[in-house]
């Protein structure tokens, strides 16, 4: 492996669209996205090993972001208000320019939040104002892709 091709986790942009406007996510200190695929026995007659199929995904993301913005709270009141939650999209792309594969970006579309959203927060010891956010896509889209290295 060229040791240039592991690629920065710094260089990257993430982008919010939440009620109709695009957040440019500089507060963002992390992000993950992750695919979990559910499986399901089946019983097979004939073997002691059950096999295993395919029978559901979930797109799950997590972000840690400074609270320098209400535009989550903006979900929630609004979720408070009329019963509704809205959903937002979240664009992401990594791309380190030392690397030879280029860029790997996707959006995640339909995205719910999951759990707590901070409203409001202080601590006379504390350090910077930090809150976790974690939610569901309900579909995603792949921008662009890393292209594999030569010698993989």
């Amino acid at each position: 492996m060229n040791q240039n091709d592991a690629p920065s986790s710094k260089l990257a942009t993430l982008y919010c669209t939440v009620g109709g406007r695009r957040y440019a996510m500089l507060n963002a200190k992390d992000f993950e996205a992750k695919a979990n695929v559910s499986l399901a026995d089946v019983p097979i007659l004939g073997k002691t090993i059950k096999g295993k199929k395919p029978n559901g995904l979930e797109i799950k993301l997590k972000m840690t972001v400074y609270k320098c913005s209400e535009m989550f709270d903006k979900l929630v009141k609004e979720y408070k208000d009329t019963g509704m939650l809205p959903t937002f999209t979240a664009e992401v792309k990594s791309e380190d320019p030392a690397t030879s594969m280029g860029a790997s970006a996707k959006t995640y579309n339909d995205c719910v939040i999951d759990g707590d959203v901070l409203l409001s927060s202080f601590d006379a010891d504390g350090d910077f104002i930090e809150q976790e956010i974690e939610c569901y896509a309900m579909d995603y889209t792949t921008d662009a892709e890393y292209k594999e290295p030569s010698y993989m």
